[in-house]
């Protein structure tokens, strides 16, 4: 039987991680030639043209939903359905009948309470593939009807232990399993020189969507903590473009704290097959985020031979708790981590970072999850 492949994302206009993922998912399978066709579907139409840059020449295509589906007459008919008993839209049932027939293989990027892929399980067939991947770090359980189809799938991919675990007690889903993500622009990252702490000052760096879950104002308060409080001297790149309000909200902050002269915001987006320029500025890459999922640019920075401060959250600690400084369970910690690090002879941070770097090549490169990602379609 022709193997046909179907990635599908919730969303596939901004530049976030579940978006990167779908693209590195979509382009990983195209080039093992495991597939005959690889194809990308999200809801609404893809505008942005940077997925399409990213895909160039290979023969991978990105679905949607016809425009039509949103017309008036369209809308009003679905109403009628509704009224008449119906739970879902008339369209959207042989839309995905007819996606269920042209694909074996279904690849399914989700969330909890995330539904756009539910149609599909109206077709659902025994004989084909279901992978979802759990692109959020939230431990809420799934509602019984979720839950129903959530069983259907051959495999539940999620980031970490701790979350696999969750899943499988109070969601009663024992196909779950832990796999962490790719990256993009491996080969770029691994290939940048060493960082050899010369300079009389550190780098500290953001790279991302400006938004409040990402929490960048402990990432001021703590530029202020080494700066003003403790006389080091360092400088904070944040790159990325996001909610306008809190832009400014943290434009303010750094005028109240003196920070002017120490950090940078650089508005412009990077496109992630050149994330290396960026990372090779950077010596510390900070996470400091409320809810997350890996962070994937973690992975990148340390990739990149970058020090890697944050948070417990997302995969952090499964990946990288074994190491000093990394993991921390509030600012103070993140405090007094920071400080360490930087109180160390050059030598010794050299040193850090290239076991991170050593390991990250070990255990978390995209080859050695490449293949464990190719066995869940076998």
């Amino acid at each position: 039987m022709t193997k046909n492949l179907l990635v599908a994302s919730p969303y596939l206009n901004n530049i976030g991680g579940t978006e990167i993922e779908a693209l590195i998912m979509a382009v990983y399978f195209y080039n093992t030639n495991s597939f005959k066709t690889v194809t990308i579907f999200t809801p609404l139409i893809c505008k942005n043209k940077f997925f399409k840059e990213i895909i160039g020449s290979k023969n991978i295509r990105i679905l949607h939903y016809p425009i039509f589906f949103n017309s008036k007459s369209v809308l009003f008919l679905n109403k009628i359905f509704k009224k008449s008993g119906l739970k879902i839209h008339f369209l959207e049932y042989f839309y995905w009948m007819i996606i269920s027939i042209k694909y074996n293989s279904f690849f399914l990027l989700t969330y909890t309470n995330c539904s756009y892929f539910f149609p599909l399980f109206n077709f659902y067939n025994e004989k084909k593939k279901y992978i979802a991947k759990i692109t959020m770090w939230h431990y809420k359980q799934l509602p019984p009807s979720q839950k129903n189809i959530y069983s259907k799938f051959n495999n539940i991919i999620v980031f970490n232990e701790e979350q696999k675990l969750f899943w499988i007690e109070k969601n009663l889903l024992r196909k779950t399993i832990c796999m962490d993500i790719m990256i993009f622009n491996e080969p770029n990252l691994l290939n940048l020189p060493p960082k050899k702490f010369e300079k009389d000052y550190l780098v500290f760096g953001y790279l991302g969507r400006i938004s409040r879950e990402k929490n960048i104002v402990d990432m001021l308060f703590l530029i202020d903590f080494l700066n003003n409080q403790n006389n080091k001297k360092c400088k904070l790149i944040i790159q990325g473009d996001g909610d306008i309000s809190y832009l400014e909200d943290l434009e303010l902050l750094i005028d109240k704290l003196n920070l002017k002269n120490f950090v940078e915001f650089n508005r412009n987006f990077i496109n992630p097959l050149q994330t290396h320029f960026f990372y090779e500025r950077v010596d510390v890459f900070l996470v400091t985020s409320t809810s997350e999922g890996g962070p994937m640019t973690a992975l990148e920075a340390v990739a990149g031979g970058c020090c890697v401060l944050g948070y417990n959250i997302g995969a952090m600690q499964a990946r990288f708790g074994s190491f000093p400084y990394v993991v921390n369970h509030n600012f103070d910690m993140l405090c007094h981590s920071t400080l360490s690090f930087l109180n160390l002879s050059k030598y010794e941070k050299q040193s850090i970072v290239k076991e991170f770097r050593d390991f990250y090549k070990l255990e978390l490169s995209n080859s050695t999850k490449a293949f464990k990602l190719s066995q869940l379609f076998k």
